[in-house]
């Protein structure tokens, strides 16, 4: 095993099907900068590739396991199988990793041997990947494996059944939450319903499965990204949003999304001054958008039509992957956000696949406090004004 810092399995198995890399440091402009020099966007690379797929019959899924998954010991358990118990590897939740954490290493271990599958699934069946529920993470990597089926819809009919891996701690609660979400708006326009979801919570065999491999392996460094997950976004914002070609669309909207229906941000990170911002990009000709308050057909309506979406980085801003044309994306953060998140990180590899410009807003030092457990800063309307207007 590999005993170097910085260890990427994603780009040893995509090797023969890189088409190119870049720094991510050269597609993002900082209208107000600081030194990024110790940041992870610093360091870090998109890379394009091009995706598979595999159809197996008979296939094994065992239950995501994390303390299998992502062990101490640096050994990975697989959690897809053929016939034979050989790994499929295209199944695998790509993750590429930073020094200290690898969860893809080249020495699986088989723990179903003293483990025998407990049901069999008779079938057709297409496999959709690791089931995050988190909304940043299922417009990823919970969407985007529908790529194959969008290229050859003739692999699945109406009796195909999608199957998701979960969490150790996916239960019956955890289950209805998601199946009552308004995420399953982005599923129900796909033909995905209640009804032909399958979750993986105990070791099954599937009588035939389709695995497509995901186009998309984001992490706090080294990303990447096949034009397929750009495919399957603008399939669902048409679809979602009513239009027949994005090429008669207007885009014309300029849009800031509001964080004030967060009630409990991650990492605490709490812009104090948000009324004062949203204010001050209202009355520059910015539509005010908060999230929570749309339904997610709504919301693509909103999106179609945009040309400029600003905000906080995060799921909020990463919404931007469903504007149809070329926009404008720019993301108001501060430098110790910079180090602990890699919101900012995402949205230079998703505006890269979707052909936007991005641009980063670092407030100043002295406009930030932060804490054990929190990190509050405000914004500069005076330089924010003087900034914004260069690329307005």
């Amino acid at each position: 095993m590999k005993n170097n810092s910085y260890w990427d399995p994603v780009k040893k198995r995509i090797n023969e099907r890189m088409e190119y890399s870049l720094p991510l440091k050269k597609h993002i402009k900082f209208i107000c900068g600081s030194n990024i020099s110790d940041t992870r966007l610093y360091r870090s690379e998109f890379t394009k590739f091009k995706p598979t797929y595999c159809i197996e019959d008979g296939a094994l899924l065992l239950p995501y396991k994390e303390t299998h998954h992502i062990p101490k010991s640096y050994f990975f358990e697989h959690w897809a199988y053929d016939k034979h118990l050989n790994p499929i590897l295209i199944a695998d939740h790509y993750k590429p990793v930073l020094k200290g954490y690898r969860d893809h290493s080249e020495l699986p271990v088989y723990p179903f041997r003293a483990n025998l599958p407990a049901e069999y699934m008779k079938g057709e069946y297409y496999y959709m990947g690791m089931l995050n529920p988190h909304y940043g993470h299922f417009i990823q990597e919970g969407v985007t494996r529908f790529w194959l089926a969008l290229n050859k819809p003739n692999l699945i009919n109406k009796k195909t059944k999608f199957v998701y891996h979960v969490f150790e701690n996916f239960n019956k609660e955890q289950e209805n939450k998601f199946l009552n979400s308004n995420m399953m708006e982005y599923l129900a326009v796909l033909g995905i319903t209640k009804n032909n979801i399958v979750f993986v919570k105990k070791p099954t065999t599937f009588e035939h499965l389709i695995v497509p491999e995901s186009v998309i392996s984001i992490s706090d460094g080294n990303c990447y990204f096949a034009d397929e997950s750009r495919q399957v976004w603008l399939h669902l914002n048409k679809l979602m949003a009513g239009y027949d070609n994005k090429n008669d669309l207007v885009n014309d909207k300029r849009i800031y999304l509001s964080r004030r229906a967060v009630k409990a941000p991650i990492q605490g990170r709490v812009l104090l001054n948000e009324e004062e911002v949203e204010a001050y990009f209202r009355s520059s000709g910015f539509d005010i958008v908060v999230p929570e308050d749309l339904s997610q057909v709504e919301m693509q309506k909103v999106l179609s039509t945009t040309n400029f979406i600003a905000g906080n980085p995060g799921s909020g801003l990463q919404n931007s992957f469903f504007i149809p044309n070329p926009a404008k994306t720019l993301g108001i953060t501060c430098l110790p956000i910079m180090k602990i998140n890699p919101g900012i990180n995402h949205q230079v590899n998703t505006d890269l696949i979707c052909g936007h410009q991005t641009f980063g807003y670092n407030t100043s030092a002295n406009n930030i406090v932060q804490k054990s457990n929190s990190i509050e800063w405000k914004v500069s309307i005076d330089n924010l004004n003087k900034r914004l207007a260069a690329i307005l």
